[in-house]
């Protein structure tokens, strides 16, 4: 089961796009449901709030550990970096560092077709999305880009996108390339 952070963002849409890939997916809202789950997906939305949050609920000590397999998508890519050039709560999982809403505003929001190594071409929602600036060290691997932008990264049991997969149409294929690269490995 493949549990979804459900203290902010687009939960309900994480778990149709889970579905569709053919995986059992469950709202995680208190650090106790994830005994329960293989992997974490923190979707996106604001990561300052989803931070406070996280400390609020006391899930940052356990997810800090390192244990369980973590899909961040949009603020959960900013979640799983070590920095971001503000003042805020990370996990701090991944040895990146990321600009946040590095595309600009709401408005400034578009869908582009993006290849991802070893998966191929997806439509990629980006809703002022984070790029990764800085790689800090040899094992993070780029798995998209965006032109010359980072918007795709795994390390280790995690794996942080700049986009949106639970919003376009074949988006559900990055959970089960997730699962396999990271979690099922």
């Amino acid at each position: 089961m493949i549990g979804v952070l459900a203290i902010q963002g687009a939960v309900e849409e994480h778990l149709e796009a889970l579905k569709r890939a053919g995986y059992e997916g469950k709202r995680i809202k208190r650090v106790e449901d994830l005994k329960d789950v293989e992997a974490l997906i923190i979707p996106g939305g604001e990561s300052t709030t989803i931070g406070k949050l996280m400390k609020k609920y006391n899930f940052l000590d356990v997810l800090k550990k390192g244990t369980v397999p973590i899909l961040g998508t949009c603020a959960g890519m900013v979640l799983l970096s070590k920095g971001t050039g503000i003042n805020q709560i990370l996990l701090e999982l991944m040895d990146i560092t990321v600009k946040r809403n590095a595309y600009g505003r709401q408005r400034e929001s578009f869908e582009k077709e993006i290849e991802v190594k070893g998966l191929g071409k997806i439509n990629g929602v980006f809703i002022r999305a984070p790029i990764v600036d800085k790689i800090l060290s040899d094992d993070v691997e780029v798995i998209a880009k965006n032109d010359d932008k980072i918007v795709g990264v795994k390390q280790d049991k995690f794996m942080a996108l700049s986009f949106h997969p639970e919003l376009s149409e074949d988006g559900y294929k990055i959970y089960d390339y997730f699962l396999k690269e990271c979690v099922y490995k």
